[in-house]
């Protein structure tokens, strides 16, 4: 029966380093990644705001 308690403990044991490290990895990865979706949205922001201010002079509708 022991030997199955120490069994059980190095299983916990090894499934919690393994959700530490991909905890770690997912913070490492959005936070990496949070630049680059703040620049695409500027980039779809100013490309949107572009095509809005062209399409004013040939849509009425589209004046204030």
């Amino acid at each position: 029966m022991e030997f199955f308690l120490h069994l059980w403990d190095e299983l916990d044991d090894v499934v919690s380093a393994c959700r530490h490290l991909a905890t770690e990895t997912a913070g490492e990865v959005l936070a990496s990644a949070a630049p680059l979706i703040a620049t695409a949205s500027v980039a779809l922001i100013a490309g949107a705001t572009t095509l809005l201010l062209a399409a004013q002079r040939y849509v009425p509708a589209l004046t204030l």
